[in-house]
């Protein structure tokens, strides 16, 4: 059975990566590489960079350009932003960060009896996700 940890694992995990790596590469970043690691059309980070009263995207920029793109991985990072990256997690901001059916992710919870999770517990969970 596939899972959300299969899908973080082989999805989620390697674009994370590749934004880690992209923004140790330079301090200022062309709005076509931008737009090639968050999955998004130049137009669009164009249009995010104009919107902010910006001519260059630096690591800052970068990050705003991230938290208001329409990719996924950009709505992930920005719902992870939004609920200010907890120290735990309960059910529901597994649910809305990640974008899981919020019964789906009760049932792990329930299967492993525990209310909360940690970065470091979440593969736990995850792998009791069914996706």
């Amino acid at each position: 059975m596939y899972t959300f940890l299969d899908e973080y694992r082989e999805v989620i995990v390697p674009k994370i990566q590749e934004i880690d790596v992209f923004l140790q590469e330079q301090d200022e970043y062309c709005a076509g590489c931008v737009a090639k690691v968050l999955s998004l059309c130049e137009d669009e980070v164009l249009e995010l960079l104009k919107d902010a009263g910006l001519k260059a995207i630096g690591r800052q920029s970068f990050m705003s350009i991230m938290q208001k793109g329409s990719s996924r991985i950009c709505q992930l990072y920005a719902r992870e932003v939004s609920i200010c990256s907890p120290p735990t997690y309960n059910c529901t901001d597994i649910a809305y960060v990640y974008s899981l059916d919020l019964d789906v992710v009760e049932n792990a919870f329930q299967k492993l009896k525990i209310k909360e999770a940690t970065v470091l517990t979440m593969p736990l969970e995850f792998a009791n996700i069914p996706y």
